[in-house]
């Protein structure tokens, strides 16, 4: 079995959560009882409609761009340390 590269794989996990952020976002934009009510059943009975801001106010730019630099960069993180932790088991038991 091959090495992961973690930076590879760290950008490949920003780019895949930073669209799959996108989609998300359009969804609530065009349709936000639906997207909360495809969510909930995902949280084990929690409701979250309850997490609306009062009036339903839209989501901002600002908002938008935040959420999805951070997510961006919490998923690199991610992805570069499961492909570096990956590589140190795959050694370990002797596949790499």
């Amino acid at each position: 079995m091959n090495r992961l590269r973690p930076w590879p794989f760290g950008l490949a996990a920003a780019v895949t959560f930073s669209v799959v952020y996108c989609v998300c976002a359009l969804a609530v934009y065009l349709s936000p009882e639906a997207t909360i009510g495809f969510f909930n059943a995902w949280f084990h009975g929690l409701d979250l409609a309850l997490l609306k801001p009062p009036g339903g106010r839209p989501l901002t730019l600002a908002q938008f761009f935040g959420g999805l630099i951070s997510a961006a960069a919490v998923s690199f993180v991610i992805g570069a340390l499961l492909a570096a932790s990956y590589n140190v088991f795959a050694r370990r038991s002797g596949t790499v």
